[in-house]
Parts: structure tokens; sequence; C-alpha cells
């Protein structure tokens, strides 16, 4: 095998990928040397203009140790099909034929005869014409954002059908990635493929949007400044997880970081102590959970504000549904309910089993990923243990999240969810009810009003406290218990009901509540205003305190957070007044 720069036209400009050049002994393809013919039969006819060469992609998936915690085993390779990708027949600069692999990784592509050519397989899915349509394509962020190939050796097409197969290998030697990982882009592609034909199996109408796969060996986490600050960097490999990014930003050496979802792959301890080793494309739940949130973002709903997250944590209740949703829709893709991310290169790995009620994680409730995966993953599997009474499959559960989940006045937590799925399948609400009471969540609507669990802080409840224009001040502190940021307990939300439109000011004020023993009064406070996904007006200005004014709302239901940009952990309470005035 060797490795050379293969370059190829896209939307009239030209992309360089590196390509992994295959030998391939015994694949056929005619030779083209003087053969006389037999003199007992009649002279050949003249060549034909076509002939077809066709064959199978392969690439090798590295799979888990069977025992749990051991990480990836690279000594056990398995040899499967490239499913959905393009391949294109190429005689020099020029594509001659293309064509899509099929669930085998077969492709056949009518070429010239007698031309000298070379099989090219594309690290990009592509469906277009009759739905679903996608168009899902692994590239090198740290070379261009360039997308993989993996190419055959040259030959002659010659006079006959033949069969040229390729096959991207591991690059693992037996002790080490010696040899270049050619099979890693294909292997990321091949789980997306499981992802999207899963949503297309309920909803075969589906148009996916077109999404990026950022992957090199070079994509590593831990990279910190002087300060121990989080650096990102994407043209260098420092991406600090595998994620989902839906929008477009500026990172910290101040290249773009594109939409798409971004792939650990640095199998080596990098220089410093801080730079982890983590490999994730063969990590199937890993990939599978961050297309879980491209399917929020594109045909549901997802207010998730991000941010460091880790079972058993007690988090934002938008962040808790979006995680736990993710591991859940990873076991549905792959029907298998054991979560396992590697990590040491690949030599360990975590898992969680979403099938098990582990109190490993806590105890559950409506702010814990751990809880919402769950309770999901027994709504769609057949196994009906104790507790689980409902097998509903991905169609219903998709409908809710493409219906319900997708229009609430509510931010979108478990309890829109489960408000969504209840009314997608009436009959099944006391089974659903059930699984949610398992898990000591006891919030009855979208707004989870008259929740119990209130995670150990009687601050927490009411979820949403309700606000009337021109009611006067209203006395507010968040904390830092659980945490910083995106953890329950950080932010407070107000519901806002406006049965007709009106001229809104919100004015939110630092002052220390002396009905909280030890409250502070907030150092910076922040507003965002909601209505069904969108913020819709802000203020986030510095100081201590923080006006919106005489913005038009139209009639309809609006959530108003508020928090402190500069709650930590361990904070006191920090404390604020909250007036929201209108005509």
């Amino acid at each position: 095998m060797a490795i050379q720069l293969s370059c190829f036209s896209s939307l009239s400009r030209w992309v360089c990928a590196v390509s992994f050049f295959l030998l391939l002994a015994g694949c056929g393809g005619g030779g083209s040397g003087n053969v006389s013919p037999d003199p007992g039969q009649p002279p050949p006819g003249p060549a034909p203009a076509t002939v077809t060469v066709s064959g199978k992609i392969t690439f090798d998936r590295i799979p888990f140790d069977s025992v749990l915690g051991s990480g990836l085993n690279p000594n056990a390779a398995v040899e499967s099909p490239a499913r959905g990708i393009v391949v294109e027949a190429i005689n020099g600069t020029s594509v001659v034929a293309t064509a899509i692999t099929n669930a085998s990784g077969d492709y056949s592509l009518s070429v010239p005869s007698n031309a000298q050519l070379f099989i090219r397989a594309k690290a990009q899915m592509l469906k277009t014409g009759s739905a679903p349509t996608w168009n899902f394509r692994v590239l090198n962020n740290v070379n261009g954002d360039a997308l993989y190939v993996l190419d055959g050796s040259t030959f002659n097409s010659g006079a006959a059908n033949s069969t040229r197969n390729l096959r991207a290998a591991s690059g693992w030697n037996g002790t080490s990635y010696a040899n270049a990982r050619a099979a890693a882009p294909f292997a990321i592609l091949d789980t997306i493929y499981q992802a999207a034909g899963l949503v297309a199996s309920v909803a075969p109408t589906s148009a996916f949007e077109p999404l990026n796969l950022f992957w090199s060996p070079s994509n590593r986490a831990g990279t910190v400044d002087p300060n121990g600050n989080a650096i990102i960097c994407i043209d260098q490999g420092d991406i600090q997880t595998t994620s989902y990014v839906s929008g477009q930003d500026t990172d910290h050496c101040n290249g773009q970081i594109l939409p798409g979802i971004y792939v650990l792959g640095a199998f080596e301890q990098g220089s410093g102590p801080n730079v982890s080793a983590d490999t994730d494309e063969f990590d199937q739940h890993v990939l599978a959970h961050e297309f879980g949130h491209y399917i929020e973002d594109k045909f549901s709903r997802s207010d998730s504000i991000g941010g460091d997250h880790f079972d058993g944590a007690k988090l934002d209740l938008r962040l808790a549904f979006g995680e736990g949703w993710g591991n859940a829709f990873a076991g549905m893709v792959l029907n298998d309910p054991v979560y396992r991310d590697s990590f040491g290169g690949m030599a360990s790995d975590f898992h969680i089993d979403l099938e098990q009620d582990d109190t490993n994680f806590g105890d559950g409730g409506w702010y814990s990923e751990t809880s919402v995966g769950e309770i999901l993953w027994d709504l769609f599997d057949a196994t009906n243990e104790s507790g689980d009474a409902i097998t509903l499959g991905f169609g219903p559960i998709f409908q809710a999240l493409s219906d319900g989940q997708r229009t609430t006045p509510a931010l979108t937590s478990i309890f829109s969810f489960l408000e969504a799925l209840r009314n997608a399948v009436p009959g099944q609400s006391a089974a659903i009810n059930q699984l949610r009471n398992g898990e000591q969540i006891s919030g009855t609507d979208e707004f989870g009003s008259g929740e119990t669990n209130n995670g150990g802080d009687a601050s927490t409840l009411p979820i949403y406290q309700p606000v009337l224009l021109n009611g006067g001040q209203q006395r507010v502190c968040v904390r830092g218990t659980n945490g910083e940021v995106n953890k329950l307990g950080n932010r407070k939300f107000f519901r806002l009901d406006l049965a007709n439109p009106a001229l809104v000011s919100i004015s939110v004020v630092s002052a220390v509540d002396p009905g909280t023993p030890g409250s502070t009064a907030a150092e910076d406070p922040d507003i965002y205003v909601h209505r069904q996904g969108q913020i819709i007006a802000f203020g986030l200005n510095t100081g201590a305190s923080e006006t919106i004014t005489q913005t038009s709302f139209p009639a309809g239901t609006y959530i108003i957070e508020v928090l402190d940009f500069e709650l930590t952990t361990g904070d006191p309470p920090r404390c604020m007044t909250v007036n929201v005035q209108g005509a």
C-alpha cells in the first residue's frame, strides 16, 4: 500500500484529498497482450464500446472487546461492506462512470473498453432523486477539509467484463498503527448509514440536509493554554471532543468552526500532559449519539445549551434531554442498549447499559441524562422488564420529536417530549407515565407542572414560575451547588402568557434576598426570552442590572430565562429581582 495525493473537481474547484492507493493482486481486469485466435474457432469480433467493471468496496471495522472496559480489539478487525457510498471510474483526471454501492458494498460501472482506468471509492454517502435523499461526507479538517478517498491501481478495462475490489485497511500491524488508517472514514460513514436508515424507515420521504463529518488522526482532546483553558483550533486538530456543531463560529486560532460532526482520532498521547489519546471512528454509539443531535436539530428542535456533562450530574433540563436522547438514539440505531466509548487510544472504554436502572449515576430525575436515556430506550425496545409495559419502536418516537417536541411553547425537555408522545399515542399514556414515574419524574405536562423532585434543592421548583405583566417584582436566586453554566439551579425560568400582543419591558436587578440565608446579590444578570425555540430578545450587558425595553411581543407563551453570568461552582445563592411590564 502506498499513499498518494488525489485531486478531483467539485463544484468548479479542485479539491485534493489524501487517498490510499491499494495494490490489489488477482483483481481481474483483463490484459492487452497479443493473443492468437484458436484456429478451430471463428475470429473474434470487434471489441465492444463499453464493458462492465464491478466489484465490492469494504473496510476493516475494529470491534469492541467482549469484556466491558477493555476498549477496542484492533487484532480482530472484521471486513465490512462500505454501504451507500460513491464509486467512480477515473481515466486520468476525468470521471467516466459513477455508481453507489448497495447494502452489500457491491457496485457496477459501465466504462469504455480498452481504457486506462482506476476505481475510486469516496468517503461520501450520496442519494439524490427519489426520497429519502442525503449527502454525508467525511473530510480531513487538518488538510483543507479534503474529502477522503480510496484509490485502486490503474488497469486496462480490456474487451471483457472484469472485477475490481477495494478494501480500506485499518492500518494496524498487530501492535500499533503503522500504516495509513484508510478504514476510519468509511467506518464513520457506515454508522451514519445505519442511523439515517433508521430515520428513513419511519419517514421515507425525508430530505436530510447535507452533513460533513470532520475526522483526522490529529483530532485530539485536552489541549489547553497556559491558564488551563481549553483551546479549540480546528485546522490543527484541537477539537476537544467528538461533537455536533449546528452553526458557524470562529475558533481560538481565527479559523472557522463549520457546521458538522467533529470526530476524535488521536491514537497516541500528544505532547504535554493535557493532550489525551482518544479515537472515536469505531465507537459506533458515540457517532450515532452525535448524529442524534443532528436529527434533533434538523427534524425536531433542540434548546440545549450544550457544554460539559456526565452521567450522574444534575443538568439543566434542556441539556439533560439532549444528551439522554443522543444516548438512547444510539442504542436504537444499533439495537444495543450498552453504550460504549473507547479512550486511552482505544485500550479502555466507558460504558453504560440503558436497559439497567443504574443507581451509580444518581437516583434519577428530570435533570438526569441517564434517566432520560433509560426512558427513551424502554419506550423503543421489545424487552419489557418490571415497570416497562410498552414497546413503541421508532415510529411514534420520531413522530413526537418532529411534531409536538418541535412546536412546544416550553423549553425542550423530557416533559415536553413525553407530552408530545402521549398526544401521538394516547392509548399508551398510562404505560408512558409508568416509565416516567420509575425515574422519579412526576410532572404532568410539557411544563412539568406538579413536579415534586427538586433534586435536593427546593428552589428548583416550580420549574417555570408564572409571571404577569405589571405584576410587580419577583425575587429569584440562582445557585452553583451542582456546578456551573449548565447545571441544575444555574438558571431560572419564568412563564409569560400573553392573550394579546403587547409592548414588553423586562428588568432584572441584583438584590440580596432576605428570605434566602447566605445569599448575595448577583454580579452580572443576563436575560434570554424564548418563543418556541427561538431567542426573540436578550440582554447581555455587564453590570448589576439588565433591561430589555419596549419589545413587541405577539400573543403567545414566552419563557424568560435569567442567570448570573459570573456564577461559579460552590457560590452562595446569587439573587436578583425580576419585573415584567407591558402595555
